[in-house]
């Protein structure tokens, strides 16, 4: 293989986009689990190249924004561990196709992961069908660099390849 994404598309068996997962708990409850899950995972697993849509949980959220005040220790604690095993982050465009008011992982999240020192971040498209392949890559590029990244990353052998994103 060359490239695994790891994301966390449900926890405790429930799925997010059902509200299954949601369901019961108080909006502070739902999303400090689901971090709580991607933390455990992270410490657990090592054989990905880069950890998927960060916070997945945004798209399924019926109650709004939620402060990223509030999660970014548990997401602080990712981020080190992704850092610490020469692992990266995706930034999914799919947030254009889903209408949402910010990016997939957010922007304070990728300035987090930023100012930690990551520098591996792929882009990815999210494509379930062929018409989504490769939509806003440009667009994501312009947006790294007016965050501070200097490249972004295809993989080749389980091996990050750094593309400059000034040429």
């Amino acid at each position: 293989m060359d490239f695994v994404i790891l994301s966390v598309h449900q926890a405790e068996d429930q799925e997010f986009w059902t509200q299954d997962f949601q369901k019961g708990r108080s909006q502070k409850e739902y999303h400090e689990r689901y971090y709580e899950e991607m933390l455990q995972l992270v410490r657990e697993y090592q054989d990905y190249s880069v950890l998927g849509h960060m916070d997945l949980i945004v798209r399924y959220d019926k109650k709004g924004r939620y402060p990223f005040e509030k999660t970014e220790p548990l997401v602080l604690e990712i981020l080190k561990k992704v850092i610490e095993d020469g692992k990266g982050i995706e930034l999914n465009t799919s947030y254009h196709r889903y209408r949402l008011t910010d990016t997939t992982p957010s922007k304070d999240i990728l300035k987090l992961y930023r100012k930690l020192g990551g520098e591996i971040i792929t882009i990815g498209s999210d494509s379930h069908k062929p018409s989504h392949l490769g939509t806003y890559i440009e667009e994501e590029k312009e947006l790294l660099k007016s965050l501070g990244f200097r490249f972004f990353c295809t993989y080749d052998g389980m091996r990050p390849v750094f593309h400059r994103l000034d040429s």
